[in-house]
């Protein structure tokens, strides 16, 4: 499944949104739902039983919205539940099916869980404005312990400029935050470098822009992708130990295999979310291709996977996180003519 715009009107008030389904490896798509709101795409989640869980925002009553496309009921007629004061511009969701529920992050500064039942089931502010910039671009991520983890790049006050990269994690589904060194923090944290949440980009990358393309967790190590536009760029590959806090691997300012060198600000890291040991995928581009690095201890050492042969101009590069059941890597891009 996957959403999409397929019209807006200059206000962003009348977009037309799109879920789309493909029943035979993505060859062919057939629109399941359609309707015409102010918003921007969805995100989504599926779940082990095959229904679909979508949140988008409303940027005329400032709310979110979760439809619940059920498989039992073949995804029509999807229940909606309001989500409070969730409306932003940039936002991130993660499905956490053992403890029944979804985890909303939006660049509002808000939190919100959301059981699989559509109950709203805690909101608050996870994060304030510091005294340089502001929350801007909010990502998540899940770990097989039931550990969450956030990721944020933020804007600089009164000029355009991607400030600085944060993360921090919590053991609890989102009671209570720390750092990755065990050091509690206190929401609503701050967004920028000023306050105490771990910093990813680097000391001397503050007077250009910094963007998160991706990041996740899997088997004890944290993964960061990410782009600082110096003279000439640095593209960065960072892996960090939850266990130490200590980042152990760094990656600049290349991010290659052996002929396959990755670089843009869009990307994503994607795995399969049951096996252990299972290869460890980077999608970016490479001079206009698709291209793709994999790693087969979680991050050491990356090499040559597949790139395209014919180029684009690639705009917004993303996919699932996960590999799916038949071992396919699954992303989209804007081709812009």
């Amino acid at each position: 499944v996957i959403t999409h715009l397929r019209t807006r009107n200059q206000a962003y008030t009348a977009q037309t949104w799109r879920l789309s389904r493909s029943t035979d490896g993505g060859r062919t798509f057939s629109t399941v739902y359609e309707a015409v709101d102010a918003t921007h795409p969805p995100v989504l989640e599926t779940d082990s039983e095959g229904n679909v869980y979508l949140i988008r925002p409303d940027f005329q009553d400032g709310n979110a919205y979760l439809y619940r496309f059920l498989a039992a009921n073949e995804f029509r007629d999807p229940p909606v539940t309001t989500i409070p004061r969730g409306s932003a511009g940039k936002y991130a969701m993660f499905l956490d099916e053992t403890r029944g529920q979804l985890y909303f992050f939006a660049h509002n500064n808000t939190f919100h869980v959301v059981g699989l039942d559509g109950t709203v089931r805690s909101t608050r502010h996870l994060i304030r404005a510091g005294e340089h910039a502001v929350l801007q671009y909010p990502l998540l991520c899940l770990d097989r312990a039931g550990t969450l983890h956030a990721a944020w790049t933020t804007q600089k006050h009164g000029v355009y400029l991607y400030w600085d990269i944060h993360h921090m994690l919590s053991p609890d589904a989102g009671g209570t935050w720390r750092n990755l060194a065990g050091e509690a923090l206190s929401p609503p944290v701050v967004a920028d470098d000023g306050g105490p949440a771990l910093r990813i980009s680097l000391d001397d990358e503050f007077d250009v822009h910094t963007w998160l393309s991706s990041f996740l967790v899997r088997e004890g190590k944290v993964h960061f992708l990410y782009r600082a536009q110096t003279d000439p760029p640095r593209q960065h590959y960072m892996r960090f130990d939850v266990a130490t806090g200590k980042r152990d691997v760094h990656l600049e300012p290349e991010f290659r295999g052996e002929t396959i060198r990755l670089g843009g600000l869009d990307g994503f890291v994607a795995a399969s979310p049951d096996r252990e040991g299972s290869p460890l995928y980077c999608l970016m581009q490479d001079s206009g291709r698709v291209a793709c690095l994999v790693s087969r201890d979680n991050g050491l050492s990356w090499h040559d996977f597949a790139r395209s042969e014919e180029t684009f101009n690639i705009y917004s590069l993303g996919g699932c996180r996960t590999t799916s059941d038949d071992g396919y890597i699954l992303g989209t891009f804007t081709d812009q003519h």
